[in-house]
């Protein structure tokens, strides 16, 4: 007999939600971001030795920003498969993998307001490019805040997330192809 607190339902379904959510959002931002500034002209003066808006860092980091949306979006699919398999292990996962964003977000923004605050730009491009980065800091910062206590404690986490590692289940059932 089922717990009314099993199952995937209450707030867990807005975890859900963000799952299925990351990958579309952080294509986005590798298309809007990402390929939008390596495919301009501005690419060469960011990143060629000599032009006066160049900085040794920010080809590294650009390309580090690449590949973490990329892990991220594979995370996040691996974290629904955790969740859709009720797996024992998706709690840990999930708060690892929301301390890990917010990780991420601080070292990012640290490393992108350090790179163009040492550029030659208008002081409003520094301030929208800082003012995007504490947003972006703020809130990763503010989703573990709430879901890492939720994982803990939740009865509903703690009913439905019961499955011990058996690879050839889904939600208790077997697998057959």
């Amino acid at each position: 007999m089922e717990s009314k607190h099993e199952g995937i339902g209450g707030w867990l379904i807005l975890i859900v939600f963000g799952l299925l959510l990351i990958p579309v959002f952080r294509l986005y931002a590798l298309y809007q971001t990402y390929w939008t500034v390596y495919n301009t002209p501005g690419w060469s003066l960011l990143t060629e030795s000599g032009n006066p808006l160049y900085h040794s860092w920010f080809e590294p980091t650009f390309w580090m920003g690449v590949g973490v949306d990329l892990l991220f979006i594979v995370l996040s699919i691996a974290g629904l498969w955790l969740l859709v398999t009720r797996s024992s292990h998706f709690p840990r996962f999930m708060i690892s993998f929301l301390i890990a964003m917010t990780v991420f977000a601080v070292a990012d923004g640290l490393m992108t307001n350090w790179i163009f605050g040492t550029l030659p730009i208008t002081a409003d491009t520094l301030e929208y490019i800082q003012n995007q980065s504490y947003r972006h800091q703020a809130g990763a910062l503010l989703l573990s805040m709430i879901w890492i206590p939720y994982l803990m404690r939740s009865k509903r986490v703690k009913a439905t997330f019961v499955q011990k590692s058996d690879h050839n289940t889904v939600a208790g059932n077997p697998l057959t192809f």
